[in-house]
């Protein structure tokens, strides 16, 4: 198959994950919405990524940033409930805070790490570094005298 299908298709595939994390995030997302910014989602992934890991990189980083937003709403729904909310959503706050911080440092560490692979050799420059000399101390070596 060619090579630029598979990166779109990585795209696609990557924006579906992102927008059922947000729809599973937000709950009522209406279906057109969810739909336009999936499909902008990938069309800006299939446009400015220039490989699949870097598309990868991206969607679980939005995918971490969700898992960290959630326990923020979850805490916003505890306003609601009054000074003195019952032990039950005291339970499922405590839950969502303990899971949903830890499941987002881990897709957020997650991403830096596909981040990092994704990126090129480093190219080191042939030119010393300043303050340090110009020349390598050069060793000096015994030479064995030959009977």
């Amino acid at each position: 198959m060619n090579r630029n299908l598979w990166h779109q298709l990585n795209a696609v595939v990557g924006s579906l994950v992102v927008t059922v994390g947000l729809w599973l995030l937000i709950g009522s997302l209406p279906v057109p919405i969810g739909v336009a910014m999936g499909i902008a989602l990938a069309m800006l992934l299939a446009w400015q990524c220039p490989s699949k890991g870097y598309i990868w990189a991206i969607c679980i980083l939005l995918l971490g940033v969700e898992s960290i937003a959630w326990p923020m709403m979850q805490l916003a729904d505890l306003e609601k409930l009054g000074p003195e909310p019952p032990l039950e959503d005291m339970e499922r706050i405590f839950t969502a805070v303990l899971f949903g911080l830890f499941s987002g440092v881990f897709w957020m560490t997650f991403a830096y790490g596909i981040f990092k692979r994704t990126r090129g050799p480093i190219i080191h420059s042939s030119f010393p570094e300043p303050g340090s000399s110009s020349s390598a101390p050069k060793k000096k070596t015994k030479k064995k005298k030959s009977r």
